[in-house]
Parts: C-alpha cells; structure tokens; sequence
C-alpha cells in the first residue's frame, strides 16, 4: 500500500477507498468475522496481574498517536485519535501481547523514529505531513536503508490501528454502519419457513 494514497484532512483520496485499500494491505475484509479471526490471531494474555499500567512511554505514545492519525484520519467521522486507539494499542501491548509482540512494536517505533532523525535530522513528530509520508512510504517499500522487517513491522502496526479503529464505538457504529439487531426481531416463527437455524459462528 502506497501511504501517500491516505487522505490527509481534506486532501486525497476518499475515505473509503482509502480504507479499503489498506484493509486490503492488511489482508483484512472489513467483516465481524474478519476481525474476529484477527482477534483470534493473536497471542494469549501474558499478564494477567494488570500491574503494569503501560508499555510505552509518553514519547511513544504521542508517535503511535500521529501514526494513526495518519493510517485514519478524522474526515467526516472520527479517526483513529476520535477511537483513542493509540491507548487502546497501548493497553493492549501491555496486557494482552506476548513478549515477541512487545518487542516488535517498539522496535518499529524506534524504527520510525531513528528514520526521521536519520533522514532529516529531527524528531518525526516534527517533520512536516509531507516528510512523514515521505518516511513511512519508503518504509512501506523496504527503502532508503529500510528492511523488509522494517516494512513487516510498519504493516503489523496498520493491522492494530484497523483492528484498535473498527472495534472501537466510534469506528463500528459511525464509520461503519450498525444496527444493533440486524433484520428486526422475530420471537417465534416455524423452521420450516426458513428451512434451517442460522449458524452464531464457525
């Protein structure tokens, strides 16, 4: 996926075309199966204690803030900052993410980071939106001194802002659309009439 194809305030692309394409970067269809099966992805719960409150620092936290601003921005509903799913990703790390998974994202944060320094000579959340871009495209691609697990860790950190944006009050019920008993309520009715029960999950 080409970030600079995400729409910005009011440039670019529609949103949800946009959303589309990085749901599909993501190999993600924007379905309640879908995001079940990515829940379901991932690893077991590694502190179930809740002692530590968070697993970024506050410096991290304001980057993975403007990271999903960026991956979803607030158009004409909320994005990804509207949903609080930097603190949700962040939570999440803490309690739920296996070591590996800890590691990983922090390390494509630092990456992100060291990026901007090396490239510009400033701290990321300084950069202009365009130099921005510019950073996480090439990181997109595997270029200008990026690696491929660069880019797998970039794509991992997209697949949590989704997943953190769609499963969030603001993201299921104002950018998709919701209803909260699909189809209306029918209490009483012969099976005959529609010849077998509906499967709640497979």
């Amino acid at each position: 996926m080409n970030l600079s194809a995400l729409p910005y305030g009011s440039d670019g692309i529609a949103r949800r075309t946009a959303l589309k394409q990085l749901a599909l970067a993501c190999c993600l269809a924007l379905s309640a199966s879908s995001l079940s099966a990515l829940a379901a992805s991932f690893s077991a719960p590694t502190d179930f204690s809740r002692r530590k409150k968070t697993l970024l620092s506050s410096d991290q936290l304001q980057l993975l803030r403007e990271l999903g601003d960026i991956i979803i921005p607030t158009t004409d509903t909320p994005g990804a900052i509207a949903a609080g799913v930097h603190d949700f990703i962040n939570h999440y790390a803490a309690y739920c993410a296996s070591s590996a998974e800890q590691q990983q994202l922090l390390a494509t944060l630092a990456r992100i980071e060291a990026g901007a320094r090396s490239e510009f000579n400033t701290a990321f959340l300084t950069l202009t939106k365009a130099q921005q871009l510019q950073l996480l495209n090439a990181m997109e691609q595997a270029q200008n001194g990026f690696s491929q697990a660069d880019r797998k860790g970039l794509k991992q950190l997209k697949a949590l802002v989704v997943f953190g944006y769609y499963t969030s009050e603001p993201g299921a019920t104002q950018e998709l659309a919701y209803l909260a008993i699909p189809g209306g309520y029918k209490g009483n009715f012969k099976l005959k009439e529609i010849g077998r029960a509906w499967a709640l999950n497979f």
